[in-house]
């Protein structure tokens, strides 16, 4: 009789987790285990923010899934608090350390590399200062949130998502907060004709944002006191690094796992690496963007769950591809939404690709309907074919069904005309007869 195939996950996230689900699917046999360093798998990191603003009273209510769960719904085995120290891909073995910290061995047919992504943190003067955090893993998350009871100033070095996150979150509870960016605007992924409106609404909302300030270090006695840019001092309780993730690919380098331009895992449509029988998915690993024709590194959850919904069936034995990404992406500043999909025309002119563009200004709902809000729509077409390749919108209302739309159109290789005469819905407590999509369509096409 043939054994059972076993297939080993190392990474608990969202990507672990969904592969070791997607396996099961595949292959109602297979011996399924997960490996994770953590106590948790299967949590919502993305709800960090709305729990550290105590929208979410409790850190547990982020899991998804607990261990036991799997084991009993799905028939996996989690490890978790267990540490993989080494990987022979020849013997197809992984040692761990175990949660009772002893030292095992698990063999496997195939395996799947779910690392996930670290803390990008700059080498600054005084890090080792008490006060000073990260925002990635639930561990972390109940101690700064505790730590934040005690302080009044707050200090966040970065722009980006988390970043503006945070700050919507602290404000809310009453803080002093300062945003410190490196760069001349915030969410630099963005144009300045959309960055400039989010500058608004931070500082509407008290927030002090400091742009073009390099971090160089922090002072204070034990504790972090003050943090230190090239011309300038902010003083300070707290202080959280939101400045960006790389990947977890210290595992994948030692066992000759071929890395992309990005430093993350290269992998085919199937999510195979270089090596047979091991796979890669979620903030580990580069994933191929329709737009730019080119593997990128974008990590994002949804993307995250997808690879691994793909490398797990295809470690048990399916047949699955992962066609790629437009980069599709949407978060909220105090009331302000903000979505972005394909490339920004700052983007696409780095890699070569000469764009036209249109912003237009319209409102949320019909005219003579109560309470319709501003928004504001950009779109980025190349110029040579007249497709759209890039879009992003702000507004206080309607921004995600806006941008989902406009992913549909960009997958799908779109001009205006055919979003000029895509059969949107209608109503006058959703939009305008002509929606802001359609208006921009139309401006494009002039």
């Amino acid at each position: 009789m043939k054994d059972s195939q076993k297939v080993v996950v190392i990474g608990g996230g969202a990507a672990g987790m969904a592969s070791a689900a997607s396996a099961r699917r595949v292959n109602k046999d297979a011996k399924i285990t997960v490996i994770e360093a953590s106590k948790y798998v299967s949590y919502g990191s993305c709800g960090i923010p709305y729990y550290l603003g105590s929208l979410i009273d409790d850190v547990s209510k982020l899991v998804t899934y607990t261990p036991e769960q799997f084991k009993k719904e799905r028939n996996v085995e989690v490890l978790i608090n267990s540490y993989v120290t080494k990987i022979d891909a020849s013997s197809k073995t992984v040692k761990y350390i175990s949660e009772k910290g002893e030292e095992k061995e698990i063999e496997f047919d195939s395996l799947v590399l779910a690392t996930g992504a670290k803390p990008f943190i700059p080498k600054m003067e005084g890090l080792n200062l008490k006060g000073i955090y990260t925002v990635r893993f639930l561990e972390g998350a109940a101690k700064l949130r505790e730590d934040l009871a005690s302080s009044k100033k707050v200090t966040i070095i970065g722009a980006g998502y988390i970043g503006l996150e945070l700050a919507e979150n602290f404000k809310k509870l009453n803080k002093e907060v300062t945003i410190l960016e490196l760069l001349p605007r915030p969410m630099p992924n963005v144009d300045v004709e959309i960055a400039s409106i989010i500058e608004q609404e931070l500082k509407k909302n008290g927030v002090k944002l400091e742009l073009n300030k390099k971090v160089v270090g922090f002072e204070g006695k034990d504790r972090v006191e003050r943090v230190v840019t090239e011309d300038s001092k902010y003083e300070t309780d707290i202080v959280i690094v939101a400045v960006g993730v790389r990947p977890n690919v210290t595992l994948a380098k030692q066992i000759g796992v071929e890395l992309g331009k990005s430093g993350a895992i290269k992998t085919n449509f199937r999510m195979e690496t270089n090596i047979k029988g091991i796979f890669a998915a979620g903030d580990n690993s580069e994933a191929y963007h329709i737009v730019l024709n080119t593997p990128v590194y974008i990590p994002l959850a949804h993307t995250a769950n997808k690879m691994g919904y793909v490398a797990g069936a295809n470690a048990a034995g399916g047949n699955e591809e992962f066609p790629g990404i437009v980069g599709s992406s949407i978060t909220k500043v105090f009331n302000l939404e903000i979505g972005r999909t394909g490339v920004g025309e700052e983007e696409a002119k780095k890699f070569g690709i000469e764009t036209k563009s249109v912003f237009i200004k319209s409102m949320s709902r019909a005219g003579y309907y109560p309470e319709r809000k501003e928004i504001w729509i950009k779109l980025i077409l190349e110029k040579s074919s007249n497709i759209i390749i890039g879009g992003q919108i702000v507004g206080y209302e309607g921004v995600w069904g806006r941008i989902a739309a406009l992913t549909f159109a960009i997958t799908n290789k779109f001009t205006p005309k055919q979003v000029l005469f895509t059969d949107l819905p209608y109503a006058p407590p959703f939009n305008p007869v002509w929606d802001p999509l359609i208006v921009a369509a139309r401006v494009a096409l002039r």
